[in-house]
């Protein structure tokens, strides 16, 4: 059945949902759709959403339309998963992590690494573009702004991630044996946070190292699937 992600690579939430395929073994291509080109996600989504992540999965198209916005994860749980990104027993306790990761974390770690992304986008327009999105949401001159405040964002970017490594001193994953949604959620802030190499992952978070090198290398049972 055919499978293609339509994503951009910094994106977060993006990068959650390829790593989740990768770890599932699913063969899907994958399709870039910047900020400027969205023109082709209106089409297929029939005018009902035009961001990313976009999946269409033989004849569905899956977008984040929901108020929780785990649309495009759950149906990657029920088809190449069963069940194991979002398992009963933790269920509650990731209706609350996930949020924070996807918000309260996001919104800080992006705020560092734009700056230093946006300005070296090489096409004119999409890094206009890119600006623009920015200034619309945040006000005029936010990324020199957010660029000024950099020591304070690195610290706070610390004292948010330092709490999962410290759960993952004594825990493979976030909650076990096994990843879960969460797990992802959190890889992709990184991935996005150190896209491109403008910005590192803070100092003496080790454990989150191993975590995501073991999260990269992690795979679905095939007896699962």
């Amino acid at each position: 059945m055919k499978t293609v992600l339509y994503q951009v690579p910094y994106s977060p939430y993006c990068i959650a949902i390829a790593e989740a395929l990768d770890a599932a073994g699913v063969s899907y291509r994958s399709v870039l759709a910047p900020l400027h080109r969205r023109d082709p996600l209106i089409r297929i989504a029939q005018g009902r959403y035009y961001q990313v992540p976009l999946l269409v999965h033989g004849k569905q198209v899956i977008f984040d339309g929901s108020a929780e916005g785990l649309d495009v994860a759950r149906h990657i749980d029920r088809e190449f998963w069963g069940g194991g990104l979002f398992p009963a027993e933790h269920e509650g306790m990731q209706r609350i992590l996930i949020p924070h990761i996807e918000n309260d974390v996001e919104a800080v770690t992006f705020r560092l690494t734009d700056p230093l992304r946006i300005p070296r986008i090489k096409d004119l327009v999409e890094r206009t573009e890119a600006i623009r999105f920015k200034e619309r949401r945040f006000g005029r001159g936010c990324l020199d702004a957010w660029r000024k405040e950099a020591p304070a964002l690195r610290k706070k970017t610390f004292e948010l991630l330092e709490p999962f490594d410290l759960i993952l001193r004594g825990s493979d994953f976030i909650f076990g044996k096994q990843p879960v949604y969460s797990d992802y959620a959190l890889s992709g802030i990184i991935g996005a946070l150190t896209f491109g190499g403008h910005v590192r992952l803070p100092q003496g978070l080790k454990s989150l190292e191993r975590w995501r090198r073991d999260l990269k290398r992690w795979q679905v049972c095939t007896a699962i699937r």
